[in-house]
Parts: C-alpha cells; structure tokens; sequence
C-alpha cells in the first residue's frame, strides 16, 4: 500500500471552507427533492461498494481500473471511488446513485451483456478479489449530497445503532449537524449522511471530506466532547471509521 500512499498523497492540499458551488449545489438539491416529493417520486438509492483485493494484485487492479473503468461509468452515476488507507487493507470503496432499485437492476442487465466490460475489465478483475460487499441505502431525512469544491482526503463513519431508524435518525442528524459545526472552520465537510435499507440493518454511514489526514483526528476529539445533548454514544452498538483516499477515476477528489 506504500505506493497507492506516495501516489495518492500528492494530491491532498490544505483548504478553507467549502465556497460558494458547494452551497449552491447543496440548495439546489434540496429543490429537487422538494419537487420530487411533491410529485410523489421516491428519492434516490445509494450503493455502497466494498472489495477487498489480494495485495499484490493492487497495483495490477488500480492499473486497470485507471485504463477502463469508463466501460462502467457510462452506464451509471459514480458518486465516488477510493482506496483504503486506515481502516481496512487492500480494499476499494466506491458510491453509486440510482433512481430506483429498477434503476440499478437495468443497469446491471446492461452490464451483463456488454461484451467491452467483461472482457477488458471484469473478467481480468475477478479474480483478485477474495472477497466483495454492498449495502443499500438513502439519504437521512433533510440530509442532501454536498459535493465539495477542494481536494482532500475522505471518512468514511459506519455505525450500527439500537433500534430502528425512527428511533435514532433524528439523534443522529443531530450529532452529524454538531460535528459539522464543530469542524467547519478547519474545512470539514460532511458529504452525505445515509441509513441502510438493505445489507447491514440499522447501519448509518456518515461520508466526510477533511483537508488533511488529521482531520479525521480532529474529528474524533469533537466528537468526544460534544455535550451529553448531541451526543450519539448511548446509540451506537458498534462503530467503525475508515480514512479513505480518492482514486483517479473518483469524481470526488
């Protein structure tokens, strides 16, 4: 991993606060899912994607990846993909957004019978990955998509909590909303907050981008000390937190 390291860390840069297009991006979602629900459209399904990777096939499998993951993305939207740096060795971690679970479900129709993708990608790659992974999920109520304007390194925070989403959302959208506050001046930004619908049940994952690795320290000393009001920790069963590193092919960077 001490490549993808040296690679991927020359692309991480101090930056302030997100600006302007992050703000305008986050209203203008807020709109449309306004309109949406107005029109009694359901709101969009995230997928999150896990593999883990034979190591010394990592550098073989980003290399391909580099060279022909355009084979996937045009059929749908990648909202990000990254390598793992703490939290979990040799794996890749990547977002998609559909419509629909009938969305997704044409989508892998369409993949599985396009001849380019399966010869020049996904037959080479099956076979370094000893294990995958993948959850359903939605965005937490009043939580939009904020796509951030700088480059940084991204947290990726899964909790799985006590009883069902009604029970813990509203706990939990306080908690995100505190840490945001809390490491907002240092340029912290919380990308997406999610509850599982399918996979791991009672899972939230919280998707952050911070500057610099240590805003993930940072991160973990506001959380520590928020006041008993917003704190999540009664909540949690059981926590984990990956410090993620965005790939070439990542829309987010």
């Amino acid at each position: 991993m001490s490549v993808i390291v040296n690679v991927r860390h020359t692309m991480i840069r101090n930056h302030g606060r997100q600006n302007m297009f992050s703000r305008r991006f986050t209203i203008g979602a807020a709109e449309q899912q306004r309109q949406g629900e107005e029109s009694g459209a359901r709101p969009p399904v995230y997928e999150l994607r896990t593999y883990t990777v034979y190591a010394d096939k990592m550098r073989e499998f980003l290399d391909l990846t580099t060279k022909e993951f355009h084979l996937r993305t045009v059929h749908s939207k990648l909202v990000g993909y990254w390598t793992s740096e703490i939290g979990g060795l040799n794996q890749v971690v990547h977002i998609w957004e559909y419509g629909s679970l009938s969305e997704r479900a044409g989508v892998r129709a369409k993949l599985a019978a396009d001849p380019e993708w399966i010869k020049r990608y996904l037959s080479r790659i099956v076979s370094m990955m000893p294990c995958q992974d993948n959850a359903l999920l939605t965005l937490l109520p009043g939580r939009q998509i904020s796509l951030p304007s700088n480059k940084g390194v991204y947290e990726l925070q899964t909790m799985q909590l006590h009883g069902t989403p009604a029970v813990w959302s509203k706990a939990l959208l306080t908690y995100v909303q505190a840490c945001e506050a809390a490491r907002q001046a240092e340029g912290s930004m919380v990308v997406g907050a999610w509850n599982s619908v399918l996979g791991p049940r009672q899972m939230a994952a919280v998707l952050w981008q911070h500057p610099t690795p240590d805003g993930s320290l940072s991160l973990a000393e506001a959380s520590a000390t928020l006041p008993e009001s917003e704190a999540l920790a009664p909540l949690i069963a059981s926590g984990h937190s990956k410090l993620l590193l965005p790939y070439a092919v990542s829309p987010l960077q």
